[in-house]
């Protein structure tokens, strides 16, 4: 069931995720007409957050409480439809999740290699990058690494940066232009966001979008560089020679790892570059409207969650309701004998905490492992003489003879016996503080799943 926990939270989160990247796609293409590069990459940030909070999963299980463990986990252990459905779709995200971890250690494997394998950068190579890191004011230490068969320079690192570059740059001033370009990512973070991208593609692999997410993050990370390259800096680059040296350097590479490249694709450099040329005749969007936009954006975003929230949940309710037949199938109201006799010393009764809520939105359902002769009881609740309780049971293996019933305020427990899933309606005769119990009448240990209601 932890699996399957699992499971829901990421796949309601990555939902929640591809519905707020589809409000930012909108936005972004209003947004570049006004060349409001820094606000798409802020606004990605906004959206990158929704696809690490579980806000769906929260909302079902704070406001809805239809994943609780104590009603959904019992929930799926007595129909079979859902419960086959969930543990299949569980191990399907397992196994993928594993394969990514296991690129992404080979990955690192290589990354190490290309770190042994690389040399320090020279003096002039170390004096530049200390030169452009105070006037970016960094203040950690730059490491500088010649690759060979590396084309394409990028950086890496979190806490520690490093920079590789080509050994073949021999000219200062495009040694310099890459440089800033890749410690401009260091500074702005974008290494954390790449970081954070990497991994939500690994836990979410199984959606296409999730892995746009990646490759938008670098297209804005790199357009952004472009900005003040371009832009900033005191204007010192001119565009077509900034853009010289990028496409010199380019390399077509994936966007799965960690890095940040100073290019990987010609045809997304010439629309970087064009967009840095319609910048100087593009109107700017004033200052109160950029600012109602992002308050329109994350209002949007708020809204879309807690939608998908109402609307998972509502779609679970229908199958739970649709599960339901089959329950009733499992669970037939069959024509049993109700016994009593007294609760003694002897008994092996485990109490257990679990809760009974008769006023849950769903049945109140609870999975047990039970040794041979072994009484599992709920925590108590109360009920009022002639209230109706039904107590439903499925075990495993389906042949095993259970008994369950009341452990009614008297001391004297109440119940009926039976064979495989069976279902039974008791009539509450006495007033006051009730346990129900499931009881192994099996010489082996068993598993059964309970389910409450009235």
């Amino acid at each position: 069931m932890i699996l399957i926990s699992i499971f829901s939270m990421i796949f309601l989160t990555s939902l929640t995720g591809t519905l707020i990247f589809a409000f930012w796609k909108l936005a972004s293409v209003m947004l570049e007409r006004f060349g409001e590069i820094g606000m798409i990459y802020f606004l990605l940030r906004i959206v990158l957050i929704f696809y690490l909070v579980p806000v769906v999963f929260l909302w079902m299980v704070w406001w809805g409480g239809v994943l609780d463990e104590r009603e959904a986990g019992g929930l799926l252990a007595v129909t079979p439809l859902l419960i086959k459905i969930a543990k299949v779709l569980s191990v399907i995200w397992l196994i993928g999740f594993l394969v990514e971890v296991g690129k992404y250690m080979v990955q690192r494997g290589t990354r190490k290699v290309e770190r042994k394998i690389s040399m320090p950068g020279g003096a002039c190579s170390r004096e530049v990058a200390q030169r452009v890191g105070e006037r970016l004011h960094i203040k950690k230490k730059i490491f500088i690494y010649e690759l060979q068969n590396c084309k394409s320079p990028f950086v890496e690192g979190i806490f520690k940066c490093r920079i590789f570059i080509p050994p073949e740059i021999k000219d200062e001033k495009e040694l310099e232009m890459i440089l800033e370009h890749e410690l401009y990512h260091h500074r702005r973070s974008d290494l954390y966001m790449k970081k954070l991208c990497t991994w939500i593609v690994r836990l979410q692999w199984f959606n296409p979008v999730a892995h746009r997410l990646v490759s938008q993050v670098d297209i804005w990370g790199d357009s952004f560089c472009d900005l003040h390259m371009c832009y900033g800096c005191l204007s010192r680059w001119d565009i077509k020679e900034y853009f010289r040296v990028v496409i010199k350097y380019s390399e077509e590479k994936g966007n799965s790892n960690d890095s940040m490249y100073m290019g990987k694709d010609r045809k997304e450099i010439w629309r970087r570059m064009e967009r840095m040329r319609n910048l100087k005749t593009q109107r700017r969007m004033k200052r109160v409207s950029a600012l109602f936009l992002i308050v329109c954006f994350a209002m949007a975003s708020a809204i879309t969650s807690m939608a998908a929230g109402a609307g998972v949940e509502n779609l679970y309710k229908k199958a739970y309701d649709a599960s339901l037949v089959q329950v009733k199938k499992a669970y037939q109201e069959l024509e049993l004998e109700e016994f009593t006799r007294e609760r003694t010393d002897d008994m092996d009764i485990v109490e257990t905490d679990e809760e009974v809520n008769l006023d849950a939105k769903v049945v109140n359902t609870y999975t047990w492992e039970l040794k041979a002769g072994v009484i599992y009881e709920t925590g108590i609740f109360w009920a009022t003489k002639g209230d109706k309780i039904v107590v439903s049971i499925a075990p495993s293996p389906t042949n095993a003879r259970t008994g369950v019933g009341l452990d009614q305020p008297d001391g004297i427990l109440r119940g009926v016996t039976s064979t495989g899933g069976y279902s039974y309606t008791f009539t509450v005769n006495q007033t006051g503080i009730h346990r129900v119990y499931a009881e192994n009448l099996e010489n082996k240990t068993i598993t059964v799943g309970v389910a409450v209601s009235r």
